[in-house]
């Protein structure tokens, strides 16, 4: 799972998706957050909430 921050000008949600369809199998999810790359500090606790359902609904996925 590719899991790219909207407003993250390092890491953009264009190039994420393109290096995500390089990989089989793989899913795009965008974390919608205002503060950027930033958002990887926990600014937000909407951030963390959407991180923790990708991350749950991951680990619920059959191998």
């Amino acid at each position: 799972m590719v899991m790219p921050i909207s407003t993250d000008k390092f890491f953009p949600p264009e190039d994420c998706a393109a290096e995500q369809e390089l990989i089989p199998g793989s899913d795009l999810r965008v974390i919608e957050d205002v503060h950027g790359h930033a958002s990887l500090f926990g600014l937000s606790p909407s951030y963390l909430e959407q991180v923790d359902d990708a991350l749950r609904k991951l680990l619920e996925t059959p191998a």
